[in-house]
């Protein structure tokens, strides 16, 4: 991108608690409309309080099209007095062949991630490549000089995050590296076309 306005931020933020999230759950694709639980909406509200509390503050709010995304991003959207956005390349990774395990299964065996073509994804579903640059695509297009929040997914942040800040994907995904909880954010500060992180894995709550 051209004329990159030296400065501009973007929050990127995982969505509050699910049913899912409790459960530990990998759903993929069909946790489309799966939407937050009494928790997952007191964390949207408190995320945007917090937010809200100091500059710099986001101007412009996006969110991925999944909908508990669109609601952890409301109560900001709200008190910004700017819609929600919705951003195709950001929502969850498709986990294929892992829908319904537990994350404690992808944890515990991510050598499985080790795709036959040696590259890494997840079988039946999406490569780690493929991931990375449906997110890179998205968020290099935010409008230049507006600071804003994206609400997006804990597998896709972690692999989309590493790819912007040109980490290794496989040592950031074997390192249990930029892993966020529900609400918990990282600011990237945009300047000269590359991405630098001012703060990786806030939480609201510290």
């Amino acid at each position: 991108m051209t004329g990159q306005a030296a400065g501009t931020r973007v929050w990127i933020i995982r969505h509050g608690e699910t049913a899912g999230n409790e459960a530990g759950i990998l759903r993929g694709p069909v946790s489309a409309n799966d939407e937050l639980n009494d928790t997952g909406h007191a964390q949207a509200r408190a995320l945007a309080a917090h937010l809200l509390r100091q500059p710099p503050r986001p101007q412009a709010v996006y969110a991925s099209r999944y909908r508990r995304a669109q609601q952890t991003a409301a109560p900001l959207a709200g008190a910004l007095g700017v819609p929600v956005q919705v951003l195709n390349g950001v929502h969850e990774v498709d986990c294929g062949d892992w829908a319904g395990q537990p994350y404690s299964a992808l944890n515990a065996h991510p050598e499985n991630l080790r795709l036959p073509d040696g590259t890494l994804g997840f079988a039946g579903g999406e490569t780690f490549g493929e991931i990375a640059a449906r997110f890179m695509a998205d968020v290099n297009a935010l409008p230049d000089g507006t600071d804003a929040a994206l609400v997006s997914h804990g597998g896709i942040i972690r692999i989309g995050l590493a790819a912007l800040l040109g980490l290794d994907i496989e040592d950031v995904w074997a390192g249990r590296q930029l892993v966020h909880g529900n609400t918990d954010y990282t600011v990237l500060r945009r300047v000269a076309g590359s991405w630098q992180a001012e703060q990786v894995g806030q939480s609201v709550l510290g």
